[in-house]
């Protein structure tokens, strides 16, 4: 798919009460930012979709909704024929949205002073979600060498064995971009078997992995392992449907699962919006060629990236991503600060990145980039990029 594609055209999302645009003045204090930060994508949902959500509204009523049968149904196909993963209807359940899931999660099975391990530099609700419920959270840095990260398997041991209850696993990896192969997924897994440490599995990237690579769900390989994972998968990030609050949550084991979801019903966490399960099932059953066509447009806009990026400057250095639609930038050789860096792009190129920053320590000197929209928002603001450096010159 070439430059005209139907993912190039613009649609203007001020207005809407959109975070990722109305709300950028107020967390960057400028106006007229192009919005890279928050991770949703500039591009319609795909039509099926738009068409069950417009039949679903046309009814009237929109009172308390029981989820169908028929949207487990479409979960079970999807996982089978995309993943290559036969899960039980059984071990099914859901929550509104990942992060509210994996919340829950912990206090299901944590307790105030328990170990909660994670892998910066990270998205930053997995530290939120432990410290906002009093654990301690234990850290695993991901190892970085010529660009690319791998996990430090032996540190991650040396944790286990000093007493972790559970690990945040973010598979495909938020921000870094890796797909983490089965080689190091069973390593993790058979380390988790050893010592009785559960997983949460945040695999809400699962579907947006470029062509050379491929999600191996953490849970699928091996009953073992499989027992130990509690799995977070969500068609929001897939299909562009985040504003709708739904994820699937996947659990093997019938004990963890009853604990999963009596602190769901405890948190009166059990009912889902009206239109989110057809959302859902019109997405996994009528959106495979959408999302095919969505991670062509991706692959494109990242090569671009590069090559521009690679003509502006050699000091921004791109961290080849192998999934999803953000991109860990490397501005450490910019010479500017690490805590200036953000205000750089902001003041000076008119760009809101989310700064690496948040990510942990160390993501100082990083900023993470949201290339889901369309190309020529992506060149105006590789545009911008170019002046600010030019004017600093």
């Amino acid at each position: 798919m070439g430059w005209q594609s139907s993912f190039d055209q613009i649609i203007d999302r001020r207005n809407t009460n959109c975070v990722k645009w109305d709300g950028a003045p107020e967390v960057f204090g400028q106006e007229g930012l192009l919005p890279m930060w928050v991770a949703d994508m500039d591009f319609n949902a795909p039509k099926a979709v738009q068409e069950a959500i417009r039949k679903r509204a046309s009814h009237g009523i929109y009172g308390y909704e029981q989820t169908p049968a028929s949207l487990s149904e479409a979960v079970v196909a999807w996982l089978k024929e995309r993943h290559g993963w036969e899960i039980d209807p059984a071990w099914l359940s859901h929550s509104p949205g990942v992060v509210a899931g994996l919340s829950t999660a912990v206090l299901a099975l944590t307790e105030p002073g328990d170990r909660v391990a994670i892998q910066p530099p990270v998205y930053p609700p997995f530290r939120s979600v432990g410290e906002n419920h009093r654990r301690i959270v234990v850290e695993n840095p991901l190892l970085e060498a010529n660009g690319r990260y791998t996990m430090d398997l032996t540190g991650l041991e040396e944790i286990f064995r000093s007493g972790v209850k559970v690990l945040i696993l973010c598979s495909p990896h938020n921000p870094v971009g890796r797909v983490w192969s089965k080689a190091e997924l069973l390593a993790l897994g058979e380390l988790a078997v050893k010592y009785d440490v559960t997983v949460l599995s945040d695999e809400i990237w699962a579907d947006l992995v470029f062509h050379s690579h491929r999600h191996v769900p953490l849970a699928s390989l091996s009953p073992e392992i499989g027992q130990r994972v509690i799995t977070f998968m969500a068609p929001s990030k897939t299909f562009n449907l985040a504003g709708l609050y739904l994820s699937n949550v996947i659990i093997q084991n019938e004990e963890l699962r009853n604990k999963f979801c009596s602190q769901v019903q405890a948190l009166a966490q059990g009912h889902l919006n009206v239109f989110a399960p057809v959302a859902a099932e019109a997405a996994y059953r009528e959106g495979e060629k959408w999302l095919d066509e969505l991670i062509t447009y991706l692959e494109g806009n990242l090569e671009h990236l590069k090559a521009e990026l690679a003509r502006i400057t050699p000091k921004i250095k791109v961290v080849e991503p192998e999934g999803t639609f953000v991109v860990w930038l490397d501005c450490r050789e910019l010479g500017i600060p690490p805590e200036e860096l953000n205000r750089f792009f902001v003041e000076e190129a008119g760009i809101a990145f989310n700064d690496g920053i948040m990510f942990g320590s160390e993501g100082a000197g990083f900023q993470r980039m949201n290339i889901g929209c369309p190309r020529p928002l992506l060149q105006k603001a590789l545009d911008r990029i170019d002046k600010a450096l030019q004017n600093r010159k």
